[in-house]
Formats: C-alpha cells, sequence, structure tokens
C-alpha cells in the first residue's frame, strides 16, 4: 500500500517492477491502475487526447440526499449526463461527465457550470440544491477519453479501465476488473505450471477479454453518443417508453452476466 510504481520494464523473459520504495522482479505482470497513468507513457501509449477526439471531464461529489437507495439515476443535460446512486452508509454518489467544451465556455469554473448547464434539467436542480454535500470539493479527472486500448501492452496483461475505458453507461469498472482478474488467474496459472507459453497465455487472455468485454464496451459507446443530444435523446425516449422490454435487453447488453 502507499507504494507507486514508475516503470516496468520486461526484458530476459523477466519483469522488472520499479516503484517509489524498492525494485521487485516478477514473471508476470498486470496493470490494473485505471483510466490514466504515468505508466501509459512509460508503456508507449498514447496519452493525449486527438483533435478529432472528444475530450470529457468528470466530476465526482459525496452527498446525502433523500433518495431510494435501490435505484440509479442518469439524467442527461446539454453535452454530458448525470448519475446518481447509493455508495455506503447514507452516501450518495453524484457524478457527471462532460464535454470538456462545456466547462471552457463557462470560465473553466465547475460551480458557473452546474448552475448554468446542469440545472437547465430540473431533476438535476431539485438535487443540487437540495443535497448535503460531503466535502468541500469534488473529485475531478480531466482528458477522460473512451478511444480503444491495447489488452496487452509490452507483455502487461490489462485489467479494467486500463484495458479499456468502459462508459459510464456500463456500469461499474471495478467489477468489470475483477472479472478480468477472474477470467485471467487460470490462464496466468497454465503459464506459471509450464503448459503454455507467454505467446498463448497472451493469446488466450486477449480472446477472453474480447469474449467478455468488447461487444460490452462498443455498445455503452454507441449509446452514450445519445447523451448530452437533446433532440436525439427526445426522441430516443419517447420511443423506448413504448417499448420497455427494449430498455430491458439494452442494459443487459451494457451490464453483461452475473458471474
Amino acid at each position: 500500500e502507499e507504494t507507486k510504481v514508475t516503470e516496468v520494464v520486461f526484458e530476459n523473459d523477466i519483469f522488472t517492477i520499479k516503484t517509489n520504495a524498492q525494485t521487485f522482479k516478477s514473471k508476470i505482470a498486470l496493470g490494473a491502475y485505471g483510466k490514466r497513468s504515468v505508466l501509459d507513457k512509460k508503456l508507449g501509449r498514447q496519452t493525449t487526447i486527438n483533435k478529432n477526439e472528444k475530450n470529457y471531464v468528470g466530476v465526482k461529489y459525496h452527498v446525502r440526499l433523500n433518495f431510494p437507495s435501490d435505484r440509479i439515476e442518469l439524467h442527461n443535460f446539454r453535452d454530458g449526463y448525470c448519475g446518481i446512486s447509493k455508495v455506503d452508509d447514507e452516501r450518495y454518489c453524484l457524478c457527471y461527465l462532460t464535454d470538456a467544451q462545456n466547462l471552457k465556455r463557462n470560465d473553466n469554473d465547475i460551480k458557473t457550470m452546474e448552475q448554468k448547464v446542469l440545472m437547465d434539467n430540473p431533476f438535476l436542480k431539485k438535487y443540487f440544491t437540495e443535497a448535503e454535500f460531503l466535502y468541500q470539493e469534488p473529485l475531478t479527472i480531466s482528458q477522460v477519453t473512451f478511444r480503444k486500448k491495447s489488452v496487452v501492452e509490452n507483455h502487461v496483461l490489462m485489467l479494467g479501465d486500463a484495458a479499456g475505458v468502459i462508459a459510464p453507461l456500463c456500469g461499474n469498472g471495478m467489477s468489470m476488473a475483477m472479472r478480468a482478474s477472474f477470467e485471467a488467474k487460470p490462464i496466468i496459472q497454465n503459464y506459471l505450471e509450464g503448459k503454455i507459453s507467454r505467446e498463448v497465455l497472451e493469446k488466450n487472455y486477449k480472446n477472453n477479454w474480447n469474449k467478455h468485454f468488447s461487444f460490452r464496451i462498443a455498445v455503452g459507446r454507441n449509446i452514450q453518443h445519445l447523451f448530452g443530444k437533446e433532440r436525439m435523446t427526445n426522441v430516443a425516449f419517447n420511443i423506448l417508453k413504448k417499448m420497455p422490454f427494449v430498455i430491458d435487453y439494452l442494459i443487459s447488453l451494457t451490464h453483461g452476466k452475473p458471474w
């Protein structure tokens, strides 16, 4: 704990893992460091936003709120959407994702953007004005992108958001990371027991990861394009209200199966 990995070097079939405390040697390395890390740059992964890519900003609060504990809500606003769900004790997570241009148009001030943009939605206005915010400042992350990532990078097996950032519409990214590690375990065991080569290990892991997550992430990306686009969202919702079975089907496509 509290030991930051600064570099991972693969040489002579062994990983050298450098940290701020000491250096480790390992036959296997897995990356589960989230959406973005200094390790991405060290591993040669693209870390900057292309001019043709959407650049998102994420903002998260923990609040107390009169809200059903068994409900998750998603609310649309111009160029973004906001989700509300219970976390633990009596705390709720109130978080949103928005196009970075939204923040720029409001003098790069989060509070101003919330008042002028998010609170145009009457549901969000109610939550933002009635909630008790538990921390002075929100947790923020910028330059969020949903581009496709490599599942294996320089022989490091990637888990969770390090393998492919999942849109919030697709459910729990931590659950996805745990599922990936669960699927990786028997493949890694076969490699450590000498039953398969590293090449087969990596191939099997990629195939397994794609089987469980690639379609789910692709569906989530496509659905996400609707959010923040008022006319498209309203048309889609009006159609879906008349076909609730389609909503259930779409949710099943983006959230995977229990395991």
